[in-house]
């Protein structure tokens, strides 16, 4: 049949726009890559549509997914209910997990102290749920840890993210980063290694362009690459995704130069270019967030910086880019306690672990220690003990279904807020409206 009418023609792709605007299962690990195949396949199908609203990924700019304080989560992965904390081995337990990433159906989990990967072939629905594949491990009753490593293997990994079907790994304790060229969905081998020259090596951590020590976070593009090099105390950028073994970094931030890696530039205090154990980093292509852990604060650039030692734009958590203090506010973090940074390109979400809360801003700063809008964990901005359903000031001896001890990972899709709840042994999945 010829459709000669552009009726005809939303007819049929409204249902695929509606899917890709409410269905995570559609997400292509950054929602706000610009580089992604969703982002592109999205602004067509909104062309089509003469839909000239902004957009991100399949999250419409017009709108904040909506949560509220102190919300209860809706489904728990590694623990068969809300009241459990074990660490029981398992195909359906986790070990002080780290943060998550969605891509296409699938799910993959970053099971840090057990040294794998647990992968699911849809986004649970039901708690405690069995993860259909494992990666770094032979099977789901293991926990081996390869002396020396191999590119099956790691140690004590972090953050996991995905884009266009490649997959990267911060296997942090060996000092290296991994790249997939494909989705994997078994223990398969790694394609590229960053921070050494093979894959049996363990990174000695020298200060370089090429080498990383104790390197956690990691994010993707429009193209680039970028990493949170932990240990020495910067953010390295790939202005290309690396294609070969021990590819040297184009940018560094934190630090004047590639052979400079103290922390805050060796000065006594923070500056807007100085940076000091950074443990998280995202971008959508335009601006770049890095979770400065040992400043307490959370740094914004608002393009993507092409020069070494580039200052940052804006600063979270602290009131001033010289200010390095511990708070329980609105908007300050604990020292120490920021790990990971995630966005939609509406809402920013930063998970403050030590605080034992995770904060939601419902849309991204734009001025200096700006106030979160919402905080999941803790009914208000002052309280911070562990596990405190009664909001009694004493960290509790169980979780609940809304409380939280050490949550450094978090992860927005659709509307669907991934929260690494890493001593509780457990991720969170809050649905927001």
């Amino acid at each position: 049949m010829t459709l000669k009418s552009k009726n005809y023609i939303i007819f049929i792709v409204l249902p695929v726009l509606l899917c890709f605007c409410d269905c995570s299962s559609v997400d292509l690990g950054n929602p706000c890559d610009p580089g992604s195949k969703t982002y592109s396949e999205l602004l067509f199908l909104k062309e089509i549509l003469r839909d000239n609203s902004p957009h991100c990924g399949v999250v419409s700019t017009k709108t904040a997914v909506i949560f509220s304080n102190f919300q209860s989560a809706d489904i728990v992965i590694g623990q068969p209910d809300f009241v459990t904390k074990n660490s029981i081995l398992s195909g359906a337990s986790l070990n002080q997990p780290g943060p998550v990433t969605v891509s296409g159906n699938k799910l993959y989990i970053s099971d840090s102290r057990n040294h794998r990967i647990l992968g699911y072939h849809q986004i649970p629905g039901l708690n405690g749920a069995t993860a259909d594949f494992v990666i770094g491990q032979a099977d789901f009753v293991s926990t081996y840890v390869a002396v020396p490593p191999t590119a099956t293997s790691f140690r004590y990994l972090w953050t996991i993210t995905s884009s266009n079907d490649k997959f990267f790994v911060a296997d942090t304790v060996n000092n290296r980063h991994l790249i997939y060229n494909s989705l994997p969905t078994s223990n398969v081998a790694a394609d590229v290694v960053l921070g050494v020259s093979d894959f049996a090596t363990v990174g000695g951590g020298t200060c370089s362009n090429t080498d990383l020590s104790s390197s956690e976070g990691v994010s993707t593009a429009n193209g680039k690459l970028f990493v949170a090099d932990e240990g020495h105390h910067r953010v390295l950028i790939w202005n290309t995704i690396p294609t070969s073994n021990h590819t040297p970094a184009d940018v560094v931030l934190g630090q004047a130069d590639f052979t400079s890696c103290n922390p805050n530039r060796g000065g006594p205090t923070p500056t807007a270019s100085s940076l000091s154990t950074p443990g998280g980093v995202w971008s959508d292509g335009t601006r770049l967030f890095v979770a400065d852990s040992f400043n307490g604060r959370v740094l914004v650039w608002n393009a993507i910086p092409t020069t070494n030692g580039q200052p940052a734009d804006i600063v979270l958590g602290q009131s001033n880019m010289e200010s390095a203090v511990s708070s329980t506010s609105g908007g300050g973090f604990q020292v120490g306690g920021v790990y990971n940074v995630f966005s939609n390109g509406v809402q920013l979400v930063i998970g403050d672990a030590s605080n034992n809360r995770v904060l939601i801003w419902d849309s991204i700063p734009s001025v200096n220690g700006q106030p979160a809008d919402k905080v999941l964990g803790q009914s208000n901005f002052t309280n911070n003990a562990a596990n405190d359903d009664g909001q009694t000031g004493v960290d509790g001896v169980n979780p609940t279904a809304r409380t939280l001890s050490n949550p450094y990972g978090v992860y927005l899709v659709g509307k669907q807020l991934f929260v690494s709840d890493f001593g509780n042994n457990r991720i969170l999945i809050f649905n927001g409206k």
